[in-house]
């Protein structure tokens, strides 16, 4: 073979063995990355007592198996807290067993109380993006109000049935105006959302109306369309 084609073979051949270096690389590292985050998660969720053997990942991509809702937000809260995972995707089985025993001796930590602390940072993001509002001076919903609590039902849906949610009615202060008639108002719109979160599938003895009037205002004043609000909390 002439010389020319002979380097010419050879660095074709010298471009192969790189590539097939470099994937080969790339696989040890990708497994290397997989085992040691399961390893971290199966760790973490052993600590709160859940299933160790429900989490399997897909680079930094977690897959979280879980026997029930309940089971599935505290699973999925603890292992999105472990550093390094990317997003983390539930499989609800929907299985019948006894719920999960803290072991002895495991850490303090408090699944329940993460995974009520994750769900309420998804109602405060959804009510900053598209506030509950109602036509003026009244407790009837508008057309965007709507589209809120639907959103708001739809990021409820898979609460455990045993969690409470407090629907509290703001309103904004007003110059001369009654005390008591700000408190009726708020009241009655807490009640109006809390009637459509119904409507939409959410249990009626999980949620309860509150109506605080202009006692809580976020304003420096209490006059400004913000202190104007529908508030819901995790209980």
């Amino acid at each position: 073979m002439p010389a020319p084609r002979l380097l010419a073979a050879f660095a074709a051949l010298a471009v192969l063995v790189t590539g097939v270096l470099a994937l080969v690389a790339t696989v040890v590292e990708r497994d290397g990355i997989e085992a040691d985050l399961t390893a971290r998660s199966r760790e973490a969720l052993s600590r709160s007592g859940l299933s160790a053997e429900s989490v399997s990942f897909s680079g930094r991509d977690a897959t979280v198996r879980a026997r029930s809702p309940h089971e599935a937000l505290l699973a999925e809260s603890v292992v999105e807290d472990v550093d390094g995972v990317r997003s983390v995707d539930v499989v609800t089985s929907g299985g019948h067993g006894a719920p999960p025993t803290p072991q002895r001796g495991a850490a303090t930590a408090d699944p329940e109380a993460s995974a009520k602390a994750r769900l309420q940072r998804s109602l405060d993001e959804v009510l900053a993006d598209d506030p509950i509002t109602f036509r003026p001076y009244s407790s009837d919903l508008t057309s965007g109000g709507e589209d809120a609590v639907a959103r708001i039902a739809e990021t409820l849906s898979g609460a455990p049935t045993d969690w409470r949610f407090e629907i509290g009615g703001h309103t904004a202060r007003v110059s001369g105006a009654d005390p008591e008639s700000a408190e009726e108002l708020s009241y009655a719109r807490a009640e109006a959302v809390a009637e459509e979160l119904v409507d939409l599938g959410v249990p009626p003895d999980q949620v309860k109306p509150v109506g605080y009037g202009d006692t809580r205002p976020l304003s420096r004043h209490g006059t400004s369309a913000i202190d104007r609000r529908v508030e819901i909390s995790v209980r």
